[in-house]
């Protein structure tokens, strides 16, 4: 990803917390959104693009926002903590851009070369992940955290390791049934355990920085065994991660609980 950069000024602040959500509203759809830490949460519709995303924030350091737009301009945040928010919407402007990830014409021109930094730390990264991967799937052990089965379709979480600095999930859909199974979508939230109460409804979406083997149809009678990575997280005693398994044209649908304790329980 190379930045036609425009003039460099100081970063905006965005401030987000836990009890509210905060809504951010681009010029062009989101194509792409990153946060540099896993208590900020940026969620967005990564399945039809739209203009707004959505942000949220547990206590802990600064971070920052780098979202991308379907026309290629990037957009950056100064993303902090907050008790008390003053503002709940954000309305951004093109102007606020800070470049565009294509080099522009005049740039091509000068016959400068166009490989970028960026691309190899992110090309590099995601080559460790699939490596550490492939190495999981073959060695660690076999065992079951947790599993929920309905309707002949059984989702589980077989393992979780913690490998520098990032969470590795050893996830498994099989298919009991005579029916082929599309996934629609794997979604992952953070959630209070005790849903009687109002104040503890409330859900964070965990977003996923790299999946392997991931599948979108699990054929009858088989089961699909995957890795899907997230950067380092704990849970608390109080709260549990939810996993949604949703069925594409169907209502085979799952939610699997995996309790904090399972989570923080590491190889």
């Amino acid at each position: 990803m190379i930045l036609n950069a425009q003039n460099v000024e100081k970063l905006d602040t965005i401030y987000a917390n836990d009890t509210k959500t905060v809504s951010l509203f681009f010029p062009k759809p989101i194509r792409q959104g990153m946060v540099g830490k896993s208590h900020f949460v940026f969620s967005y519709n990564k399945e039809i693009a739209q203009y707004f995303g959505l942000l949220q924030a547990t206590p802990g350091v600064e971070s920052n926002l780098l979202a991308i737009t379907a026309n290629g301009q990037v957009y950056s945040y100064i993303l902090k903590y907050a008790d008390t928010l003053q503002k709940l919407n954000y309305f951004i402007s093109e102007q606020e851009s800070i470049g565009n990830e294509k080099p522009s014409p005049n740039f091509l021109s000068t016959g400068e070369k166009t490989s970028s930094a960026i691309d190899t730390l992110i090309s590099d990264q995601f080559t460790i992940f699939k490596e550490t991967c492939t190495e999981l799937l073959v060695n660690i052990k076999k065992k079951i955290i947790r599993s929920k089965r309905m309707n002949q379709i059984r989702l589980s979480v077989k393992n979780n390791t913690y490998k520098n600095n990032v969470l590795y999930f050893s996830m498994e859909i099989e298919n009991k049934s005579t029916i082929d199974y599309d996934v629609n979508f794997l979604r992952f939230f953070i959630s209070n355990s005790d849903g009687l109460k109002k104040k503890s409804s409330q859900t964070i979406s965990k977003e996923p920085i790299f999946s392997y083997l991931q599948p979108l149809k699990i054929k009858a009678k088989t089961k699909s065994e995957f890795m899907v990575v997230f950067s380092k997280f704990t849970i608390d005693n109080h709260k549990k991660m939810m996993i949604e398994l949703n069925e594409a044209n169907g209502e085979r649908n799952i939610r699997l609980k995996l309790a904090g304790r399972l989570v923080d329980n590491l190889e």
